[in-house]
């Protein structure tokens, strides 16, 4: 067995920051890049009913999702799926990815984002931007690599 410098983490869902990535869609890390030395995060969503993570691509990442509960319409690439309570999707990076709550009640997701370097301060950028009402699409392209369409 090989020494790691990865962390052990036990993490509830109700005390991970919180991050606005849009009105009605949050994520919180539940673990950082300091736990993985930045090989991944892992962070968890909520998106209110009618809520969407907006359609987006990412240069440096791949994603992967995992629903915990709710209903969801995905377009993975060019296909739009119907995705619910125990369904996996992996984004490659390259590949736009968008998802809506059409449920009645709150959907709950579980994302891996690989690497984790700089998934954290995106999401702070993209949080602190949404909460101001002032964005700067450019800004998250060139410091984050995500593309929103």
């Amino acid at each position: 067995m090989q020494e790691t410098r990865k962390q052990t983490v036990v993490a509830r869902w109700a005390n991970s920051k919180k991050f606005m990535m849009s009105a009605t869609e949050y994520t919180g890390i539940v673990v950082g890049k300091e736990a993985t030395d930045s090989e991944y995060v892992i962070s968890d969503g909520v998106i209110a009913p009618s809520g969407f993570i907006p359609d987006h691509y990412h240069l440096w990442e791949d994603q992967t999702f995992h629903i915990i509960e709710g209903q969801l319409e995905a377009k993975i690439g060019d296909e739009v799926i119907q995705i619910g309570c125990g369904d996996t999707v992996h984004c490659p990076r390259g590949v736009s990815h968008y998802m809506k709550n059409i449920g009645e009640k709150e959907a709950r997701l579980i994302s891996y984002i690989f690497p984790g370097d700089w998934a954290e301060d995106f999401m702070a950028e993209t949080s602190n931007q949404n909460k101001s009402g002032v964005h700067d699409f450019k800004l998250i392209e060139q410091r984050f690599g995500v593309i929103y369409l």
